[in-house]
């Protein structure tokens, strides 16, 4: 009988689905094993999106709906529910290799539901470490007993941290322990000969700063801030100025968004695409734009925008704190603000001026698809 590895994801959503197509291949390229995906449903809505080549060794079933609904109706048990479905899916599979795409989803449950016999592994994307200085008592009692279960129950295998070197060697060392690896955060380059610069296309003026805000548009992400520091901000510097926001806009902040966003487009140009944005498509916008905003309140996590920043030499405007603002500043990819407040993106708006900013490309140097691949199936 060939090994079977079972892969868990309830979200379809940003990275996920990007990260679900590339352990998608990398189990096509394993033809001795078998592995059973088990999704969000609205993977069948958005798929169409990549390509996926049939394979006879990978299994793709869905979350039935009844258990979305649900997690839906009881978001305080949303991890113990998740550990539900996956007991249910690894007893169907009699699966003993686990791998979950957001491993904090199913924390602190899952040594409940799974003995030694079955081996966990799975990504963690917001390192603790990064946020403790801003951490109430009660956050950092619930992180260091996260921890102190990855490093020392022995279901899991491999904790994989996103994008961060140093963070691994760190906790091994705190919690005495071997299970943390650092796993690379992978970016596919976009061919610039299948792009476009859109400006002409979308009407706007080549003496005006365009300043591009994408992805997975939520509350989290600082959309919020960037639509209130356009109001706050001087009228003759709005006026040069152009905002594009493309990718789905979040249930969390749809209702705020839409309802100070007419407000914010008589101080300036702004562009709307609520829906989600292919590659190529976001690769145009980057050529098209002047700065990358991700005045991201979770800073404690990296961000896949960095690799556009990257490829095309886009000033990001990050916060200057946690692994993200660790990371703009190592890579010299663009400006760092106090934080990710309105307040500060107003004064960088007044005051940018990106003619003297020369950004590195290095950062994606080892980032690529393969290496991601390669450090989670070796």
């Amino acid at each position: 009988m060939q090994m079977k590895t079972l892969i868990f994801s309830h979200s379809v959503e940003g990275h996920f689905l990007e990260y679900i197509h590339h352990l998608y291949h990398g189990a096509s390229l394993i033809k001795d094993e078998d592995f059973i995906f088990v999704l969000h449903p609205n993977f069948q809505k958005v798929k169409n999106k990549l390509i996926w080549d049939s394979c006879s060794n990978i299994t793709i079933e869905f979350i039935e709906e009844k258990d979305i609904e649900e997690i839906k109706n009881h978001k305080l048990l949303k991890s113990y529910i998740l550990c539900k479905i996956l007991k249910k899916a690894a007893k169907k599979h009699n699966i003993i290799n686990v791998f979950l795409i957001s491993l904090m989803s199913v924390m602190p449950f899952v040594p409940l539901f799974f003995n030694k016999k079955t081996n966990i592994s799975g990504i963690i994307y917001m390192i603790y470490l990064y946020r403790w200085h801003n951490s109430n008592l009660v956050s950092r009692i619930i992180d260091i007993l996260k921890h102190i279960i990855f490093s020392n129950s022995k279901v899991f295998g491999n904790v994989f941290l996103l994008n961060d070197k140093i963070a691994p060697i760190y906790l091994n060392r705190k919690f005495k322990s071997k299970v943390y690896k650092y796993l690379p955060d992978p970016f596919i380059s976009i061919p610039e000969g299948e792009l476009k610069n859109l400006r002409l296309e979308l009407n706007i003026s080549n003496d005006k700063n365009v300043f591009l805000h994408f992805g997975a548009l939520a509350e989290r992400k600082g959309t919020i801030e960037i639509l209130k520091a356009i109001i706050e901000s001087d009228e003759s510097v709005m006026k040069n100025s152009c905002f594009i926001f493309a990718g789905k806009i979040s249930v969390d902040i749809r209702e705020t968004f839409y309802s100070i966003l007419n407000k914010a487009k008589l101080k300036t140009q702004i562009i709307i695409y609520d829906e989600f944005c292919d590659y190529n498509f976001i690769g145009s916008l980057c050529l098209s734009s002047d700065f990358l905003l991700i005045p991201y309140k979770n800073s404690a996590q990296s961000s896949g925008v960095l690799g556009y920043g990257s490829q095309f030499k886009i000033p990001l405007v990050s916060p200057s704190n946690g692994l993200l603002g660790k990371l703009v500043k190592r890579y010299k990819m663009g400006v760092l603000l106090e934080d990710y407040s309105s307040d500060y993106l107003k004064i960088f708006f007044e005051n940018n001026d990106n003619n003297n900013l020369s950004i590195e490309t290095n950062y994606i140097t080892n980032r690529n698809v393969s290496d991601f691949i390669n450090t989670i199936f070796k």
